[in-house]
């Protein structure tokens, strides 16, 4: 467990220092709510249209805020995790969304309490949470075996008009 936290605050440090700033961006509240759980179908999301609304997140047994999220139409399994900068896609899932492939360049340099590691920076189409849609959603995947979960991190996050925590339920807003 204690690796996992270190991996995470090493990939989370790695990612600051080597990512681009970012301008921060406001937008109007939705008036949906959902609370997490497993998505099975996919909604598709209408080009360059961001969508809002509320998302409940209940932590689990140790503290973590896990929730399935859909990733250019596609359901994946997801850490929301304020101290990663970007969202963070494991190889594996990245390259079956067509997002990397043999060959391309993994040139962004991660330090993770494993050890250094390298990362490939993506654009996400799309990336869904219960009834919030963003579209254009900076990324990393990270190489092979280097992660065991993705990580929802600030490039989403930063996007939304609030995200805080209420009585062990994480509340996200757009």
């Amino acid at each position: 467990m204690l690796k996992a936290v270190l991996f995470i605050a090493g990939l989370a440090v790695a990612i600051a220092l080597t990512a681009p700033s970012y301008v921060l961006r406001l937008f109007e509240r939705g008036q949906d709510s959902a609370v997490a759980r497993p998505s099975a179908v996919s909604t598709p999301v209408a080009a360059n249209v961001d969508h809002g609304g509320i998302m409940r997140i209940p932590a689990d047994r140790n503290g973590h805020y896990l929730s399935d999220i859909d990733v250019n139409g596609r359901t994946l399994n997801a850490v929301v995790h304020t101290g990663a900068t970007l969202v963070i896609l494991r190889y594996e899932d990245a390259r079956a969304l067509g997002l990397v492939f043999p060959g391309d360049r993994f040139d962004v340099g991660i330090r993770t309490a494993n050890g250094d590691g390298k990362a490939h920076r993506i654009e996400l189409r799309s990336v869904r949470i219960g009834p919030i849609t963003l579209n254009q959603v900076e990324g990393l995947a990270v190489e092979q075996g280097a992660l065991t979960t993705n990580l929802l991190g600030m490039s989403f996050l930063k996007r939304l008009s609030r995200f805080e925590v209420q009585r062990g339920t994480l509340v996200l807003e757009r």
